[in-house]
């Protein structure tokens, strides 16, 4: 029995720049709000315990060795608190990268599909085109793509059925084989096959 197909990071990064540009902008965004936040709060909790300190130290009812304790913990509790933010601002950073990542992959893949689906297209394919992934984004602007590839492989399904019965009636009619007008129904010929292969 084979083992699940394992996903990678890779995997998850079909159009790496655009991705990560938007990742990257949006992340340092991000750090640059939250660092703002996390100064501004550090900086109010740093304040609060001097005044504390400050306070204590000048109201001369209690001894210096008390004094010294309080301000040793209270600047244990604030490079606790900064230490936390610091945890919590990195971890908030990995796991908002990670998001981004799989939100721009379902952006990405339907774009990276529809790409693939031109380059056939240039190539004189039309190819059926199947439905989006659940999930996945662009779900509005793929379903006319399809649609509009529908349209294309119906046409052309007609055209085709059109030139074969162009070809049958002049068999009936006993054209030429040789010659020119021989050579003209050699080419629809050639043209019918070329069309039914576009629809493979």
């Amino acid at each position: 029995m084979s083992s699940p197909h394992r996903r990678h990071l890779r995997n998850y990064l079909i159009d790496k720049s655009l991705q990560l540009r938007y990742v990257i902008v949006v992340t340092l965004v991000s750090a640059v709000i939250a660092g703002g936040l996390g100064y501004l709060l550090n900086r109010q909790e740093t304040y609060a315990s001097e005044t504390i300190i400050k306070s204590m130290t000048n109201s001369g009812f209690m001894d210096h060795d008390l004094v010294q304790q309080v301000k040793e913990s209270l600047h244990a509790q604030d490079r606790s608190q900064l230490t936390i933010m610091l945890i919590m601002g990195v971890g908030l950073m990995v796991v908002l990268s990670g998001y981004l990542v799989l939100m721009t992959h379902k952006v990405a893949g339907p774009l990276y599909k529809i790409g693939l689906y031109f380059d056939r297209m240039r190539d004189g394919k039309l190819p059926k085109v199947w439905p989006l992934r659940k999930g996945d984004q662009l779900v509005d602007f793929f379903e006319q793509f399809r649609a509009m590839d529908e349209a294309l492989r119906l046409r052309t399904e007609k055209e085709i059925a059109a030139l074969e019965r162009f070809v049958t009636e002049a068999e009936k009619a006993g054209l030429p084989q040789a010659g020119a007008l021989g050579h003209r129904v050699d080419e629809v010929r050639a043209l019918i096959k070329e069309k039914q292969a576009s629809l493979q």
